[in-house]
């Protein structure tokens, strides 16, 4: 009994020792130089000004989104931290939760599933990193924690008796789940619903229970999750039905799903050919899993079987063949989210990659599948092996790309000395780099600036959105001077602002079109440059007054 306990907390140091190095790469640089980061640490800034500062220039542009949306909780998160603590660092304890979390969490569900299994657990680390995380949808990443966490509570209370404290605690985390991506919130309405219908129909085959009794318990563990889900439930049909109903839709052919799969594209973050080469090895040996359990499945048939292992929801010993009910459960789980993944648009209107995100869960909840196989420890051992070598193979790959991108973020971070509070910024990007599109925005997490562009105040998706009634438009230049004066009308008979700052990531060329000619002109004339770096630079309006 020692013994086993002594290996049981070795074991688990290995874990902790694993989850620590992989997160590492990711907490070197003073920011994580990810796709969309910058835009929602700039955008939890506004959330602050908005509200607790009582902002009134930041008014005149942005109001909270009066839509109860999702993707709010790491803006949330992030807005709360960052009136004590600077962007970078309310940044990284996003991070740390995300690459610790999600492990641990997964850790913890696979135990409740299939204690003899735990070594699956490993497999989770390729995941942490995927191409959610590098392209900054922190609020997806922030999701599939508190999908894990809420998951494993369900299946650790469904079998008791629900309480009043009980269902409200189900209903917090359903209801973080929905405040964290839509998506997440309907895979998880999705696996309540299916771990109902097929734990009630593994109690009424093998539990010698009465049909009755598995119909009541089935009603009560219902009820508290339609309970616990009423108002996401609500919201989300709100949301879809608020929605206009013409829209951009692109479906994927079925041939470019298939291959999202085999090629295990969700877990890709910026080089399909090179990361691809590495992701091949964990596929092989999925498959390699799948196959063994299938063997050892037909061996079975044709030998004597000893005695399982205890039922995780009975706690009993059964002589039967027939896998146990979180087989049956998880495979279901998996074919309605592979109906789905066929059926749905990978893009309506500005949500996009829904494919990919549904493709994530499909291939996590594989390698949960995988640990409720009975085969021997040895092969899911050799399986583990490949996936931690992978890992190992990406954050080499990485690495470097991390710390080069992370000097650009700090780079674009460091213009925000020079220019004043609650200024007009005019942000340009001039690069051919979609990964690097919204550094721009490093420019406004921590500084009270208005930056005149903001994709998500146009999407609708997010917390924050334009002021359509106070809104100004701006101009930049000189009105006097027609050939150096650019004028944004946003809004028609509205008053317009001055510039003051243009701030450009890249180079741009004089030469391209009529506004790269005007803005040269605008720059050379009424603007002086206040700081220049390698990938940046700003400029500032020579005079404070309006022309």
């Amino acid at each position: 009994m020692k013994q086993t306990l002594v290996r049981k907390r070795i074991e688990f140091a290995l874990f902790s020792l694993i989850t620590l190095l992989n997160l590492l790469p990711f907490v070197f640089t003073k920011f994580f130089p990810s796709m969309d980061g910058a835009s929602h640490l700039a955008n939890s800034n506004i959330i602050n000004q908005v509200t607790v500062h009582s902002n009134d220039f930041f008014r005149q542009f942005f109001i909270l989104n009066p839509e109860p949306v999702p993707n709010w909780i790491s803006h949330f998160l992030v807005s709360l931290m960052t009136l004590v603590i600077p962007a970078f660092l309310a940044e990284k304890i996003v991070i740390l939760l995300i690459l610790t979390g999600i492990p641990f969490a997964f850790r913890a569900l696979i135990h409740t599933l299939s204690p003899g299994h735990r070594l699956f657990s490993y497999l989770v680390f390729p995941f942490t990193h995927s191409m959610f995380f590098f392209f900054g949808f922190f609020n997806f990443c922030m999701g599939i924690l508190v999908f894990l966490i809420t998951l494993n509570y369900w299946l650790k209370q469904e079998k008791r008796n629900w309480n009043p404290k009980s269902v409200l605690y189900l209903a917090l985390l359903v209801a973080l789940c929905y405040f964290s991506h839509i998506v997440i919130f309907g895979i998880l309405m999705i696996a309540l619903a299916t771990q109902i219908v097929i734990s009630t129909l593994a109690g009424m085959i093998s539990e010698g229970r009465t049909w009755k009794s598995q119909i009541r318990q089935a009603l009560r563990n219902s009820a508290a999750a339609l309970l616990s889900a009423a108002l996401p439930l609500a919201l989300f049909i709100y949301f879809f039905y608020s929605r206009p109903e013409i829209r951009d839709i692109k479906f994927l052919s079925k041939e470019e799903l298939l291959n999202m799969i085999v090629a295990l594209r969700p877990l890709v973050s910026m080089n399909p050919a090179i990361e691809g080469k590495f992701l091949q090895i964990l596929f092989y040996a999925l498959l390699f899993i799948l196959v063994a359990g299938f063997l050892r499945f037909v061996f079975r048939l044709f030998h004597d079987a000893p005695a399982d292992e205890p039922d995780t929801k009975t706690g009993n010993t059964s002589e039967s063949l027939l896998p146990r009910y979180p087989f049956w459960w998880i495979l279901s789980f998996l074919v309605v989210l592979l109906v789905l993944f066929f059926k749905l648009p990978d893009a309506y209107g500005t949500a996009s990659y829904t494919n990919l995100r549904i493709g994530f869960f499909i291939l996590l909840f594989t390698v949960v599948w995988f640990s409720t196989f009975r085969i021997p420890w040895f092969l899911g051992l050799i399986t583990v092996l490949a996936g931690l070598t992978v890992n190992t193979l990406l954050l080499k790959y990485y690495t470097p790309g991390i710390r080069d991108l992370g000097r650009m973020a700090t780079e674009c971070n460091k213009a925000s000395e020079f220019v004043k509070p609650n200024s007009l910024v005019l942000p340009i990007y001039c690069m051919d780099n979609w990964f690097t599109g919204h550094f721009v925005d490093y420019l406004a997490v921590d500084k009270p600036v208005v930056m005149v562009y903001n994709y998500e105040c146009e999407s609708g998706y997010f917390p924050v959105r334009w002021n359509e009634n106070r809104r100004k438009n701006y101009y930049l230049g000189n009105p006097s001077f027609p050939d150096r004066y650019i004028h944004f009308e946003i809004v028609k008979n509205r008053p317009s602002l001055p510039l003051d700052y243009v701030f450009i990531v890249g180079q741009y060329d004089p030469a391209k079109d009529w506004f790269f000619s005007t803005l040269h002109k605008a720059l050379t004339e009424d603007y002086t440059r206040l700081y220049q770096a390698e990938n940046c630079s700003l400029y500032g309006r020579k005079s404070a007054a309006t022309y």
